[in-house]
């Protein structure tokens, strides 16, 4: 199967043989987590690391923006910004000395809009390799412990809010791979629209209006969408979350695309859509006064699994993106 390991794999092979245990790491490799922690004292380290995600068509710059975001999103899930980061650029052969240039002044440009520095990697160009995973990225956040985000920290009664609605990450890569099979079958403003939900796939900027209000954790709807993020946290917190059916928006952009291909938008892969849990109403004041959409579609409670008036959600068993992906590169 492709994509991510299943929970089975991690609980059973990954998270036994983690090395030495080592007493300062309080957070500690976790399904429905983003980060790892380490304490420092009254600081707090915050680590993370994902492939180099680079796909060619969109352009070199606009690709490394992305693969910037992919990385800060995640570590700002933890409520600590990310501030270092490390990159092994395993090139593939074909890939020139004016695109590695262009690669990489869009990695500086993207870092510097968040106030991220590289300070180490290796780069390289090798047999084999191939895009978009040309290597790993690593980002470095220190911060204060008490706004570090964890499960231990979601109590009932806390809110639930989610940043921008599903699939946003599907159809700002399917419409942007794919721009004359969705110009053609969608109303021009919509189909703008669902071109620029590209520059929406980050959460790096939820997370950090959310952190400085306060909040008790957050995490990214990547791979298996909204329903799959709830369904993490809810079982790594160990809390019922309830939802209220008609406070699910979905930006109409996203209705058409995911309507168009066939799938399931609250299941499809959607970086770009932060899903924050907190016990401060005021956390969608200030996410909607940046521009941000929001809603507190939500509460959490003792008990466990995730409901959609009273109707339980089952974590999907896979992510109808890459199905519409591969099924638009095989078209005739």
């Amino acid at each position: 199967m492709l994509g991510k390991i299943d929970r089975k794999v991690f609980d059973e092979v990954i998270y036994p043989h983690l090395g030495k245990r080592l007493d300062e790491v309080i957070v500690p490799p976790l399904t429905g987590v983003d980060t790892g922690a380490i304490d420092l004292g009254d600081r707090v380290l915050v680590v993370k690391t994902d492939p180099v995600f680079i796909v060619p068509q969109f352009g070199m710059k606009k690709a490394s923006w992305f693969a910037v975001h992919i990385l800060a999103s995640d570590v700002m899930t933890s409520g600590i910004p990310p501030r270092y980061a490390l990159l092994d650029l395993n090139l593939p052969p074909s890939m020139t000395d004016e695109e590695f240039r262009e690669m990489w002044v869009g990695i500086h440009e993207a870092l510097l809009e968040i106030g991220v520095m590289v300070v180490g990697g290796h780069t390289g160009r090798y047999e084999g390799v191939n895009y978009p995973m040309v290597g790993g990225f690593t980002m470095i956040g220190i911060g204060e412990k008490e706004k570090l985000g964890h499960p231990s920290k979601v109590k009932p009664g806390d809110y639930v809010i989610v940043t921008k609605g599903p699939a946003i990450e599907a159809t700002g890569l399917l419409t942007n791979l794919y721009p004359e099979f969705f110009r053609e079958r969608m109303r021009s403003d919509l189909f703008k629209e669902a071109l620029d939900m590209y520059w929406k796939m980050s959460c790096w900027k939820d997370g950090l209006i959310a952190s400085q209000v306060g909040i008790h954790m957050m995490h990214d709807a990547t791979e298996g969408g909204l329903w799959n993020a709830l369904v993490e946290i809810s079982e790594v917190t160990g809390k019922r979350i309830n939802l209220v059916g008609e406070r699910l928006f979905i930006n109409p952009a996203v209705r058409e695309v995911t309507r168009i291909v066939g799938i399931d938008p609250f299941s499809s892969i959607s970086e770009g859509t932060m899903v924050i849990v907190t016990d401060k109403e005021k956390v969608k004041e200030e996410l909607l006064r940046n521009g941000i959409e929001a809603e507190i579609v939500g509460r959490v409670e003792s008990g466990e699994g995730v409901y959609v008036d009273g109707k339980r959600i089952e974590k999907p068993s896979e992510d109808p993106f890459w199905r519409a992906f591969f099924e638009l590169a095989n078209r005739k």
